[in-house]
């Protein structure tokens, strides 16, 4: 499996959309209604606004993406999604190994939060190192050192 992490380009923006779609929508309708395209797009545009944003591709077909930014002094992995039918193949944990490559890089620590429904992306984070620190009303908050 030849997974890689570039940066998004303008021509990625409506790609990106469906695959935050196809992601979070069951999560989104659960948690409060449901999915309506025109608000999840006008929260979706500073997403991609005001953050780096990746796309993390297999054998160069993109499959997920990646939203990061800074918290202080560590950078903050402000969302990952993976196509749904690519899931539990690995994807996601080497997104998040290439953002800890990345992290220390640069002597940075990874800051994250995962929405207290979303147990599987927690115990993903969990093995992969990170650790709740704080919490939410909704929300864990992880540090990865």
């Amino acid at each position: 499996m030849g997974i890689t992490v570039r940066p998004a380009t303008e021509a990625d923006h409506d790609w990106l959309f469906q695959l935050h779609e196809d992601a979070h929508k069951e999560l989104v309708e659960a948690a409060y209604g449901p999915w309506d395209p025109e608000q999840q797009g006008h929260f979706f545009a500073p997403l991609v606004g005001d953050h780096d944003v990746h796309v993390i591709e297999q054998d160069a077909k993109p499959v997920g993406g990646l939203y990061l930014g800074a918290r202080g002094n560590d950078l903050w992995l402000e969302l990952i999604e993976v196509r749904s039918e690519y899931q539990n193949e690995g994807i996601g944990s080497a997104g998040l190994r290439w953002v800890l490559e990345e992290a220390a890089k640069a002597h940075r620590g990874t800051l994250l939060q995962v929405h207290k429904m979303n147990t599987s992306a927690r115990r993903l984070y969990e093995r992969l190192g990170f650790v709740r620190f704080e919490d939410t009303e909704t929300h864990h908050l992880l540090r990865h050192a």
